[in-house]
């Protein structure tokens, strides 16, 4: 049977302008902590800067990856290129692993250092509470942007704004705890945003290596299986299969009817099933099989 289109338009161009939106401000942020860090010496600025601009490089990377997501299927990717997006979410968790080694690797050294010279003052806690604020702007439409698309990119990149956001309180408190005479106060400041950062990595990677090894998403297999069974004409159902792509499904099972019933009943209970499950998942591609059910009469 045939299925409901695979990424519409208004969906890709929602995804394409949150995405783009975020790419810049992401670049702006970095810059102006980046300044701010260098101005001041501070790891826990230098560590707000590169995640920044590890976010924009992810957003970036969730750019590429939505356009070719959102291609339709090909002799070569008959399935479509919804995968893009795991590996997408994939290459950014090597970036925060790599992003978060250096910043622990510094905080030893500065830890070994007898003196470390901090120039912090209060315009740069001005900065890092402006970042909080867009930050804090970024996360949340970029969360609801991920829910109303599907889009495991734009979930990931959400992820890392939330992160962005809890990382910039923590420099802020740890760069008022600096001006009040508290040095290693910058150090632990750096050592939270790389916990966050191993956090976030931890997390992502549950949801990526479950796409990409094809795991049924939880609570989906029982809710189709209560769906399809109430359409008039099923007997039964078994073999059901259900996978991830992105932000597709795709679905195949094989369905119990009479075995009396014309072909052109089946098409119609067969139809009736797509338009029951996809009332629930409007974009599930479903594949069925039909089995003739013989009365032991």
């Amino acid at each position: 049977m045939t299925t409901k289109g695979f990424v519409s338009s208004e969906n890709y161009r929602k995804r394409m302008r949150i995405a783009m939106i975020s790419v810049i401000a992401a670049v702006v942020i970095a810059i102006v902590k980046f300044i701010t860090a260098y101005l001041t010496n501070s790891l826990a600025m230098y560590a707000e800067s590169g995640h920044s601009a590890v976010d924009g490089i992810a957003v970036l990377v969730a750019f590429i990856a939505i356009r070719h997501a959102s291609k339709p299927p090909d002799l070569d990717h008959q399935y479509g290129h919804a995968k893009i997006e795991s590996v997408a979410a994939l290459f950014e968790i090597f970036l925060l692993l790599g992003f978060a080694s250096l910043i622990l690797y510094n905080a030893v050294i500065r830890f070994m250092a007898e003196t470390v010279d901090l120039r912090i003052g209060w315009p740069a806690i001005a900065v890092m509470c402006g970042s909080l604020c867009i930050e804090g702007w970024r996360a949340f439409s970029m969360k609801k942007a991920a829910k109303q698309t599907g889009s495991e990119a734009l979930e990931a990149s959400s992820l890392h704004f939330m992160t962005d956001f809890l990382d910039s309180i923590a420099v802020i408190i740890g760069l008022v705890a600096t001006t009040m005479g508290y040095p290693k106060a910058d150090i632990f400041a750096a050592l939270f945003v790389a916990g966050i950062i191993l956090m976030l990595a931890y997390n992502l990677s549950k949801d990526v290596v479950s796409s990409l090894t094809d795991r049924a998403p939880a609570g989906v297999t029982e809710k189709v299986e209560e769906t399809v069974s109430s359409v008039d004409g099923v007997i039964g159902i078994h073999a059901i299969r259900i996978r991830c792509a992105g932000s597709q499904m795709f679905m195949e099972m094989h369905v119990e009817m009479d075995a009396k019933l014309d072909l052109v009943r089946v098409h119609d209970i067969l139809d009736e099933i797509e338009r029951s499950v996809h009332t629930l998942y409007p974009t599930m591609h479903i594949a069925t099989h039909p089995e003739p059910k013989r009365s032991d009469a």
